[in-house]
């Protein structure tokens, strides 16, 4: 045989083993849900998207949004919500009469990744055919998710109702306001709990809570606010630094419902049920750089003069080369802090004691 037969006779051969190849294992497995979502994940057993994308990130980004829209919502709203219930179960830990069983492993029981955080009992399946476009089908099991559900909204709701009844007993008071302020939050992410659950469970609309939805709470938390007086009494060297830091704890406990006397008398007992005196004193230094630290003292008051809460700080504050401007910026800082930082964290820590 002649040396171009025998390589023709071989080319031949090599195409021939070419063309028995299996063709591409991603576009002869592509899953059912692929094609057709409904015979695969029927909608009455399943909550279930699916999308596709150029990249598996920005498809499961994109199911998760689709799937977010099922339940008439938004990935963002579940994030917040998740987090807010996170801080809630965390906040209670140890407090014994406060105990969540069935949440308290809420952290572990939602999908870590930013994309599915809010919802229990997500699964995913991702699948990339042979033009490298990825599908993703993100679902919740209606039956096994709305009981999930159903036993968080339960323990919840016993939670809520318990706080309500306490408050009731101490009416007007810091003890009924934590108690019913703890309850509004944690109302709130039982409401969103609730409404994940009428989707998966349509006839869930007919269990809903009997406290009647975190506004309804939020209305008795209000009414239990407008009964506490809060006088306001602030030392410091500058008439305006006073006003602006009255202002700043006047807005702090207006925010949360309390009446106001920001004109109140330095004597015990007559500037309202309660009285937070202030004293804040700046001090400019010059070094290698100009600052100002500032100094803040306060403590809140009842009736006979006793303190109930009390709080420190001292911080500085620092410009390149002007002391006016080094004051402002520590003026600023105290002010903040008060209004919804260290101080504002500190007095609602103060706030949730109350619940043990």
């Amino acid at each position: 045989m002649s040396k171009v037969s025998f390589m023709n006779i071989s080319r031949i051969f090599i195409i021939l083993l070419l063309s028995a190849q299996p063709p591409d294992l991603h576009a002869q497995a592509a899953p059912g849900w692929v094609n057709n979502l409904e015979r695969t994940f029927p909608s009455r057993e399943w909550v279930a998207v699916t999308v596709q994308g150029a990249s598996q990130a920005q498809a499961e980004t994109a199911a998760m949004d689709a799937l977010a829209r099922a339940f008439r919502t938004d990935v963002a709203s579940l994030t917040r919500s998740s987090q807010q219930f996170s801080q809630i179960v965390n906040g209670a830990s140890g407090n014994r009469n406060i105990t969540f069983d069935e949440s308290k492993n809420f952290s572990q029981e939602v999908n870590v990744s930013a994309n599915v955080q809010g919802l229990i009992g997500v699964q995913i399946d991702v699948y990339r055919d042979g033009n490298r476009t990825v599908y993703v089908n993100a679902r919740m099991n209606r039956r096994e998710c709305a009981a999930r559900y159903t036993g968080m909204i339960r323990e919840n709701a016993a939670i809520v109702d318990a706080l309500l009844a306490a408050a009731v007993t101490r009416h007007g008071t810091f003890e009924a306001y934590a108690r019913l302020s703890f309850a509004h939050a944690l109302a709130q992410v039982t409401d969103n709990f609730q409404n994940i659950l009428e989707v998966l469970d349509s006839s869930a609309v007919n269990r809903r809570p009997g406290y009647g939805g975190a506004n309804a709470i939020k209305v008795k938390m209000l009414e239990c606010a407008a009964l506490i007086t809060i006088g306001v009494i602030v030392e410091t060297e500058q008439a305006a630094d006073r006003t602006l830091l009255t202002r700043a704890a006047g807005s702090f406990f207006r925010d949360r419902g309390f009446r106001i006397n920001e004109q109140a008398s330095p004597a015990a007992g007559s500037g309202g049920d309660y009285v937070l005196r202030v004293n804040a004193r700046f001090e400019v230094l010059s070094q290698n750089v100009i600052s100002c630290r500032y100094y803040l003292d306060a403590a809140l008051e009842d009736r006979n003069g006793l303190s109930i809460f009390s709080f420190t700080e001292n911080d500085r504050k620092a410009h390149p080369n002007n002391q006016s401007e080094a004051r402002r910026l520590a003026v600023q800082a105290a002010e903040t802090s008060i209004k919804e930082e260290k101080f504002a964290h500190e007095f609602d820590s103060w706030l949730n004691s109350f619940l043990d």
